[in-house]
């Protein structure tokens, strides 16, 4: 089997954990770790055929654009996260309707 298939087993099975993790469970934490999970699946994928096709410089550009998103999107999760704890005294997904308006 060559290295190359080998490399994409390993990030399918990188994203498939990180789905898994954020399908199992209702805690808002471990939904973030899950989309963490995921993402440094997508960022391995992108790096891989990057290398494949001889364009690393636009992979590695591309994977750094995707860093600042996940950045940003994790930032916004902790303070719903924050803003739920303050409000329901859990950590639970489903509460986050009663923070309307």
């Amino acid at each position: 089997m060559s290295n190359f298939a080998m490399e994409w087993y390993l990030i399918a099975i990188i994203v498939f954990t990180g789905f898994y993790c954020m399908l199992a469970s209702r805690s808002i934490v471990r939904q973030l770790i899950g989309l963490e999970i995921v993402s440094k699946g997508a960022m391995l994928a992108v790096i891989s055929a990057g290398a494949l096709t001889g364009n690393l410089v636009f992979a590695q550009a591309l994977v750094l654009t995707m860093i600042v998103i996940e950045v940003v999107v994790v930032a916004a999760g902790l303070a719903l996260l924050v803003k739920n704890f303050r409000v329901h005294g859990s950590a639970d997904i489903w509460k986050l309707d009663g923070l309307k308006g």
